[in-house]
């Protein structure tokens, strides 16, 4: 009787025991982690080490590049690259005046907030922030873009058209291959895949 307590005690310590309180709740905090902690995690983890002129810009707006791309289905990579391609990262006329990152005009019929208009008489859509302004634009692709969400950012210049004119997706796709936007992709696909392991 001893000797099969014995084993029954020993099974029980090389296997885990899972009626643990501890080891449940441990497994329902990841399991209950948000996308923004999962996103502010996987920012503060992880400093690419390429250099490019716009490194400053995209460090700082990492994080909320890998929220939507968590969230929405929109990759780092091309919201980081339309970003600088349509305002230098912020630093066009546009961006400093009316926070917009992403080239987004005013309509009436499909935004509700503020806009400016240009010298040449177009409306913008205008933000209090840059962080709103990521959150219209990952908002506007997974509403009109619905066939990428989800895809790679290869599959989006090669299949999206509209946006810009002629060429305009492959200059995104240029701009990702140039400053390697395309490893932000690449670490927060690594961490979805591994969310349950992911160090929180």
């Amino acid at each position: 009787m001893r000797a099969l307590l014995l084993v029954v005690v020993l099974c029980l310590i090389v296997s885990g025991d899972t009626s643990n309180p501890q080891t449940l709740q441990k497994e329902n905090d990841i399991s209950e982690v948000t996308n923004e902690t999962f996103a502010k995690q996987i920012s503060n983890n992880y400093n690419p080490e390429t250099e490019h002129p716009f490194v400053e810009f995209c460090d700082k707006h990492q994080e909320i590049a890998i929220y939507y791309h968590i969230e929405c289905g929109i990759p780092v990579s091309v919201q980081l690259a339309q970003a600088i391609a349509e305002s230098g990262g912020g630093n066009s006329e546009l961006g400093k005046v009316a926070n917009n990152l992403f080239g987004m005009k005013y309509y009436k019929e499909l935004f509700n907030g503020e806009f400016y208009t240009s010298p040449g008489g177009t409306k913008w859509r205008k933000y209090n922030s840059f962080e709103d302004s990521f959150k219209d634009h990952a908002i506007f692709l997974n509403k009109y873009y619905g066939h990428a969400v989800g895809k790679n950012w290869i599959y989006w210049v090669n299949n999206c058209t509209g946006y810009g004119g002629p060429g305009y997706w492959k200059h995104i796709g240029d701009v990702i291959e140039k400053y390697k936007l395309y490893e932000y992709d690449d670490i927060v696909d690594f961490n979805i895949k591994n969310k349950k392991t992911y160090n929180l």
